[in-house]
């Protein structure tokens, strides 16, 4: 008997469902989208409803409130994270304490002048809805939400993102500014 003709006739039980850990443990991540990934397909499915229900102008607007809204919170909670630690807001304890895991981005680091330089190549949410067919709806995110996160947390960080569509190839650049005589 297959196994969907043995579910629909006699339903689960524990015996027939005991080797589910270990043919999981044998795929590893195989087919797991990592958990910002998820993230993007979510946000970009929508976004698509919502430009397809207001229209791209509208639609845009709308998400852009939600999107900084949203930045703008997840830097006040690394802020307060930091200073709970009894910490300075500074951009090495942005980096120390954001809530996001930078193996998302796998960054290329260095620094030009003072600032500190991301080059972003994969990435993780982009890539993900991207997958979908959705990647210019993930663009909406961020296109937006960097700013607010550095806004809520410091807004004396300032930043400089020059987006894949910008660069006019398959990477984001990001630069952080906070030297005085840079902004």
């Amino acid at each position: 008997m297959s196994d969907l003709k043995r579910e629909k006739e006699q339903g689960f039980d524990m015996e027939y469902l005991g080797d589910v850990l270990d043919k999981k443990k044998e795929l590893g991540v195989k087919y797991q989208t990592p958990g910002f990934g998820l993230a993007a397909q979510l946000f970009s499915c929508v976004s698509k409803c919502v430009i397809e229900k207001l229209g791209p102008d509208e639609g845009e607007k709308l998400l852009k409130e939600a999107v900084e809204y949203f930045g703008k919170e997840r830097g006040k909670r690394i802020a307060e994270r930091v200073k709970a630690e009894g910490k300075p807001l500074t951009f090495k304890n942005w980096l120390i304490y954001t809530d996001i895991d930078s193996s998302n981005f796998k960054p290329v680091a260095s620094i030009e002048d003072g600032d500190f330089i991301a080059k972003i190549r994969h990435c993780a949410f982009y890539n993900a809805a991207e997958e979908w067919g959705l990647g210019d709806y993930a663009k909406i995110y961020c296109k937006y939400v960097d700013y607010k996160i550095l806004e809520g947390y410091n807004p004396d960080i300032k930043l400089i993102l020059n987006e894949r569509q910008a660069t006019g190839k398959n990477r984001c650049i990001f630069r952080y500014i906070m030297k005085s005589g840079s902004k």
